[in-house]
């Protein structure tokens, strides 16, 4: 089964209200471990989890590297009329789950972002299960701190948003 590792980002800090970004980074059974060890390696002591906003410019070009243990990266970007955070998520997460089953992901782990923030996410997952998409996909909400993968979605978030995801192996869909 294919697992996608999924994150979010609001490029300007939040003050953009026009954009949201999300990224699933979908990493082979065969590599997870070999991934998970090179992810803890390049996590800094001051760091409980590796987080692109909290590195140093340099740090973060060397953590481009380990991208590579990505079978692919996807990004969905929102880049559309001014909407409220959670509108656009629904957009991206829309969009997302259709990609992600027409590229066979049986299984989605998203970053946490909270109980009813978590909860918000099931009932779209829901909703979009009723209309007909994503009924084979199976979803769970985990802490970055205890699932290290998700740190490679952040990375791809970042990286995006920095614009140095040039030459990278992605598909980016933007949608308005």
């Amino acid at each position: 089964m294919r697992t996608a590792f999924v994150d979010e980002s609001e490029p300007g800090g939040g003050l953009d209200h026009t954009t949201y970004l999300m990224a699933a980074v979908i990493v082979a059974i065969s590599d997870r471990q070999a991934a998970r060890t090179a992810i803890l390696a390049a996590t800094p002591r001051r760091m409980r989890k590796l987080h692109w906003y909290e590195a140093l410019p340099a740090q973060r070009v060397s953590w481009l590297d380990l991208l590579r243990h990505a079978v692919e990266v996807l990004l969905i970007r929102y880049d559309g009329p001014v909407a409220r955070v959670e509108r656009r998520r629904r957009h991206c997460l829309e969009r997302l789950v259709w990609e992600l089953e027409q590229r066979h992901v049986g299984e989605v782990v998203f970053e946490t972002r909270g109980p009813a923030r978590d909860r918000d996410d099931r009932s779209m997952l829901r909703a979009l299960r009723d209309r007909g998409i994503g009924r084979a996909v199976r979803y769970e909400h985990a802490h970055a701190s205890d699932e290290t993968l998700l740190a490679l979605a952040d990375l791809a978030c970042g990286a995006h948003s920095a614009g140095l995801d040039h030459g990278r192996p992605s598909a980016t869909v933007v949608i308005p």
